[in-house]
């Protein structure tokens, strides 16, 4: 049994589940044509998906990162072939490149003002949607829409590519963090790169969150690793400010690189340090704008990516069930206000996440440290007003070049893998289908968040119920013994400036 199952031949079982996946994006990947091969396409889907995930499971162990690579190579191949799976994004990509080539701003106009060559390829929710990305994502969509020379095939290839080395730097330099935070690069390889969650959104689907990834782990390594600290935290910078200009998100990593660099963790040291980095980061974000004349119109377009609602996100699912309450006593009219309020909740409980996070991180070492940049990452993703899968690919990548232990490790690890059956080929949320289930098991999820926080002592250790009422009790009454305690003192104090005043009294009537 051991030898049918050997890493070998899970790896030519990888490759079979891959193809199947591969199979069903040529049946079912469309989002605009659904033909008669569409069911059966969903089918093999989720056979193709399910046996990946099985199989790259089992492989969790395998301490070779050479090896793991060339496994996630060989199980790319039959995607890089077939059409996007999982989402239709890439082309939308394609289009804002054709629509920065054409001298129309991105910024202010969809896919539609063209039109773009391939505006029926992409999905009707974008074609009238301006760009919502960075100086620097414009300009590899434009590069993309260029080289291509009108074929969709070659843009999107293109496209992928830029991803995949994305994913690729995001490995190599979270293979040398991991060194520094007491991981294991092999996991590096394992989670990050030959995951189904990469394989899908970064191999096939071409997300631009890869590039996002591999740009946030090289600044956080170049903090750990340069020599002196204003090379640290100027090459950080630098790189975190081109991560910004693929997506703002990436800021929320700046204030880790700091926590990372001991000598930048205290007093002045970390005002000034602060300095450099915010300054180095603002300086290329600032460049990159002007450079490429695209400035930072994406701030108008951000409004326009929140008007999905799906209960992928936390907050918003809150919302979604409050909304279903309110509809059900009669107030319909109160959905978009609750929703909104939740999302509202969100963004402040995500500042209190990122501030934990970043003192846990000043108090840690850089494995800390790391692993908290990771954790903020994904608070980022999952408590925004919008989630989807590949939203996690930077703080995945991130979490797997540090050690967790324990739930963490499994959640994380069987969290990436979930993630890719939140659609089907063609891009159909599964989300959309399930709103009110999803809703209550985001209410579900917060209410038991909240009592896990609730039960924790003052270090932070969960405690038992049991063991909270013992504690209550022990306190209630240590507080008694101290009040009899203290009124016995008062008594013998009164007693004794009773005395005094007597003795007093006496003197003076007493004759000379």
């Amino acid at each position: 049994m051991r030898d049918r199952l050997s890493p070998g031949r899970l790896r030519w079982l990888g490759l079979l589940g891959s193809a199947l996946m591969a199979a069903s994006a040529h049946l079912a990947g469309s989002a605009t044509d659904r033909g008669p091969g569409w069911l059966l396409g969903v089918g093999l889907w989720l056979v193709g998906a399910g046996g990946l995930a099985a199989v790259w499971w089992r492989l969790r162990d395998v301490a070779a990162p050479g090896w793991l690579l060339s496994t996630g190579a060989l199980w790319a191949l039959p995607l890089l072939l077939a059409p996007p799976l999982g989402s239709s994004d890439v082309y939308a990509y394609a289009c804002q490149g054709e629509i920065v080539g054409a001298g129309l701003d991105p910024y202010a106009v969809g896919p539609d003002a063209l039109p773009c060559r391939w505006l029926e390829s992409v999905a009707p929710s974008w074609r009238e949607t301006p760009a919502p990305y960075g100086a620097l994502w414009l300009v590899v969509e434009q590069f993309a829409a260029v080289v291509s020379l009108g074929s969709l095939p070659l843009a999107v290839t293109v496209l992928r590519l830029v991803a995949i080395a994305g994913t690729l730097l995001a490995t190599a330099a979270g293979a040398r963090l991991a060194r520094h935070c007491g991981g294991n690069p092999a996991r590096v390889v394992w989670l990050g790169a030959i995951g189904p969650l990469p394989l899908v959104h970064v191999v096939s689907g071409a997300h631009n969150d890869a590039l996002l990834a591999g740009l946030v782990v090289l600044g956080l390594l170049a903090a750990v690793e340069l020599r002196t600290v204003l090379g640290r935290l100027a090459v950080a910078g630098v790189a975190f400010g081109a991560a910004a200009s693929v997506k703002a998100t990436a800021l929320v990593v700046v204030p880790f690189a700091l926590a990372v660099v001991p000598w930048a963790r205290t007093g002045r040291r970390r005002i000034a340090a602060g300095a450099v980095l915010a300054g180095a980061t603002l300086g290329t974000i600032l460049l990159l704008a002007g450079v490429t004349g695209h400035g930072f119109g994406f701030v108008r377009s951000w409004p326009a990516t929140a008007g999905n609602v799906q209960w992928s996100s936390i907050p918003t699912g809150v919302g979604m069930a409050v909304g279903y309450g309110l509809r059900a006593v009669g107030r319909p009219e109160a959905f978009g206000s609750a929703v909104e309020l939740a999302r509202l909740a969100g963004l402040v409980a995500l500042g209190v996440v990122l501030l934990v996070a970043w003192r846990r991180a000043l108090r840690g070492g850089t494995g800390t440290a790391v692993s908290a940049a990771g954790v903020a990452l994904l608070a980022t993703a999952l408590l925004g007003p919008v989630f989807y899968a590949w939203y996690a690919l930077a703080g995945v990548a991130v979490l797997a070049a540090t050690a967790p232990r324990g739930r963490l490790t499994t959640v994380l690890d069987a969290g990436s893998a979930g993630l890719v059956f939140l659609t089907l080929p063609d891009s159909l949320g599964l989300v959309t289908k399930t709103k009110v289930p999803g809703a209550l098991l985001d209410v579900a999820l917060v209410g038991w968040l909240l009592t896990r926080r609730a039960g924790r002592g003052p270090l932070g250790q969960t405690g038992r119920p049991r063991l909270l009422v013992g504690r209550s009790l022990g306190l209630v009454g240590r507080s008694r013994r101290l009040v009899g305690r203290t009124r016995v003192l008062l008594g013998r104090a009164d007693a004794w400036r009773r005395r005094r005043y007597r003795a007093v009294v006496r003197q003076r009537r007493s004759p000379v």
